[in-house]
């Protein structure tokens, strides 16, 4: 009778395999949003410490700094997982029902943008062709980091431009437009990372032939057609890892309440 009673009071309700799971889980992400902080925070100041701080005048100029962007993106990321963390290894369920929130939070959005643009599909390229595009061609020499990332998408996707004007964006730009007051050297050129590989500056060849002409959100649309199950893959494959991630917290947060239960 003795024996039954102290196996009685060294069972528990939580499984390790559940807790730990979450907890190392979560230190994967934490790490990755800490990662991306410090390479944010980084780059903020190897590009700001002798300039100053950028100007913000809107949420445009907030979103055109690379820097930014990624600090605050990895800040989210370290802030949600390390909830999850610690919430898991001290079984602390103020900290998991947050952690739980938040990652409903984040699913329940990322499935109302992906269902509006799956429904609403010229809105959403009138409104990059329109507004967004104008201001992505303007700053493109104000940010040395944003610079880098539109000549890498210019490159990978082959492309010049952001709207379906294609490369006749860039005359929106100051340095590349080809008005007579513009003292530029690039004047009625594009950025390098418009030009195509293989092409001869010296030859008299067609425009297409030296540059690429299309925009690229066109560019873009062309290689998600091209690829739309791995897009799919990948999009399944983040959403199943925030439903697991979901799972074993809901499932450890119930294992606490029926323990605690037990104590009283």
């Amino acid at each position: 009778m003795g024996r039954h009673s102290r196996r009685s009071d060294d069972f528990t309700y939580v499984s390790s395999y559940v807790k730990y799971s979450l907890f190392f889980f979560n230190v994967v992400f934490w790490l990755f949003g800490g990662t991306m902080v410090g390479i944010g925070g980084w780059s903020f100041l190897e590009e700001y410490s002798e300039s100053g701080l950028p100007e913000v005048k809107n949420v445009f100029d907030v979103l055109l700094q690379v820097s930014i962007v990624l600090m605050v993106v990895g800040a989210v990321v370290f802030s949600i997982s390390f909830s999850g963390c610690l919430g898991a290894l001290r079984e602390n369920t103020c900290l998991l029902k947050f952690y739980s929130f938040l990652l409903l939070i984040l699913f329940l959005g990322e499935l109302v943008l992906g269902t509006l643009a799956f429904v609403f599909p010229n809105t959403l390229t009138d409104w990059i062709n329109q507004g967004l595009s104008q201001k992505l061609v303007e700053n493109y020499r104000d940010n040395a980091n944003f610079q880098n990332l539109i000549d890498a998408i210019q490159k990978e996707f082959r492309c010049c431009g952001i709207s379906d004007k294609g490369y006749k964006d860039w005359s929106q730009n100051q340095y590349f437009n080809c008005s007579a007051e513009n003292p530029s050297p690039e004047r009625c050129a594009v950025p390098y990372s418009c030009c195509r590989e293989n092409a001869n500056s010296k030859s008299q060849t067609a425009l297409n032939e030296k540059i690429y002409t299309r925009g690229c959100v066109e560019g873009l649309m062309e290689f998600v057609k091209g690829n739309l199950y791995l897009v799919a893959g990948i999009c399944l494959g983040v959403a199943l890892v925030q439903l697991f991630a979901m799972y074993l917290s809901r499932t450890l947060l119930n294992q606490i309440t029926l323990q605690r239960a037990r104590w009283a």
